[in-house]
């Protein structure tokens, strides 16, 4: 299990640090480049980052398939696969959200990539782990967190929509 954790943690850390570089590097006075800002040869980047993301889960997933409730095999493995990758994303965007929101400096929010980047990723690998008091600590600190970003944007969540928007264009919340 914390075999499981630990390279989660590493790996994610690694790619999502990578890719905070993609988006603030060179931002012309933004907080971070949106997608239709970046490069071809960023787009291309970005790609290959996601794939290895995914790629790298799938292998700790497969090597560390004894670590979670779900169950061992290939179905498993990918449910985890996608559910961490997936789950992890969605964290890591709320906490880039609420540091760009708060004002970090740019390298204060390359160094928290680097270094913290692959928390919300092990924690959701945390929450899908065997013992029982892994994943009731995992949910607890998942709630702290949660819990002091919303503090943070100021209790106004609609401010991830803006940074939605900023990112993917103003179609990307209308669904």
């Amino acid at each position: 299990m914390w075999r499981q954790l630990g390279l989660t943690w590493l790996a994610c850390s690694a790619i999502t640090g990578t890719i905070a570089v993609l988006f603030t590097h060179d931002t012309g006075g933004l907080p971070f480049r949106s997608l239709a800002l970046l490069s071809p040869q960023s787009r291309f980047t970005l790609a290959v980052l996601l794939f290895a993301l995914g790629l790298a889960m799938l292998a700790i997933g497969w090597r560390t398939q004894h670590a979670s409730w779900l169950p061992n095999g290939g179905r498993g493995v990918l449910l985890w696969t996608i559910l961490v990758a997936g789950g992890g994303l969605g964290g890591w965007a709320f906490a880039a959200a609420v540091t760009f929101h708060t004002g970090f400096a740019p390298t204060a929010q390359l160094v928290l990539a680097y270094t913290c980047g692959g928390l919300p990723f092990a924690l959701i690998a945390g929450l899908l782990a065997k013992p029982k008091r892994m994943n009731l600590a995992a949910a607890a600190l998942t709630g702290i967190a949660l819990l002091a970003g919303l503090v943070l944007l100021d209790g106004r969540p609609a401010i991830l929509v803006l940074y939605l928007q900023m990112m993917f264009g103003p179609s990307a919340t209308t669904w």
